[in-house]
């Protein structure tokens, strides 16, 4: 929790004159690594619910970062692609993101490293049956 909190500190911190948020940021990351997809698969892709997604679509739609359009084959899911310019405003922000990360010492391969396993424990966590906690028999 601390460890997100702090990345979140700091990536507003680096992209604070800018207005790029760290939540644009990783929809920018999502459409540009995984191409165009509906505002539905966007929300489950960025962990971000659709009710919070859509106003941050529409201003980076109006800003042309992204596009926003209705599907021809149904007219009620919006599909969502990255722009040129968001492409180029996503590459001046990781390379912002990697010399800070130099700066910070930290070793690119090591992070990439953490992520994967944070995403696959992420995953299982989501994915999981929990045990139920068994209070019978106590006073």
């Amino acid at each position: 929790y601390k460890l997100n909190r702090s990345f979140g500190r700091y990536y507003q911190a680096a992209f604070s004159e800018t207005g790029l948020t760290y939540p644009k940021f990783v929809i920018l990351m999502a459409l540009s690594m995984d191409g165009p997809m509906s505002v539905s698969d966007l929300s489950g892709r960025a962990g971000v619910e659709a009710n919070t997604l859509s106003p941050l679509l529409k201003k980076m739609a109006e800003f042309g970062a992204i596009t926003r359009a209705r599907a021809e084959t149904d007219e009620r899911r919006v599909d969502v692609a990255i722009t040129p310019m968001g492409q180029e405003i996503l590459d001046r922000a990781r390379a912002t993101i990697t010399e800070g990360f130099k700066r910070l010492e930290i070793d690119p391969e090591q992070m990439l490293e953490a992520l994967r396993f944070m995403e696959e424990t992420r995953k299982k966590v989501e994915a999981a049956d929990p045990p139920k906690l068994n209070l019978d028999g106590l006073p």
